[in-house]
């Protein structure tokens, strides 16, 4: 289909006749009928939960502490998180102290919407 970038394999096609009475012996060109893609998966918004993005996480100082923040929805969302400002990439090892400690506002975005989770980080010793 020319333009369609997504793959048609996530689709169910649906090729309607552009009327219902049958008529014997007419035939139609196929361009004549109208073309419906139903999407098998349906698309959902963004949502961050307990599971995916704990709002309290411990890191120890001195070793590597990762951000989790993974977010649910169709299509996949991005994930953003950031601290006074300063953008961090959740799931990405950081070298742990005490300045990493504190809240952590986490933001899942996708063409449905937007959600967003406070993540609270303790570095202990």
């Amino acid at each position: 289909y020319p333009g369609f970038s997504m793959s048609l394999s996530r689709f169910f096609l649906i090729l309607i006749p552009p009327f219902l009475r049958r008529y014997p012996g007419f035939s139609l060109p196929l361009s004549r009928f109208f073309l419906v893609l139903i999407p098998l998966f349906p698309a959902a918004k963004p949502r961050l939960d307990s599971e995916g993005c704990p709002g309290q996480q411990n890191w120890t100082e001195g070793q590597e502490g990762i951000l989790a923040c993974k977010a649910k929805g169709k299509p996949k969302p991005e994930v953003k998180c950031s601290k006074d400002g300063n953008s961090i990439t959740a799931g990405t090892p950081y070298p742990a102290d005490r300045a990493q400690a504190g809240t952590y506002r986490c933001r899942a975005t996708n063409a449905l919407g937007t959600a967003e989770r406070d993540v609270t980080v303790w570095v202990q010793c």
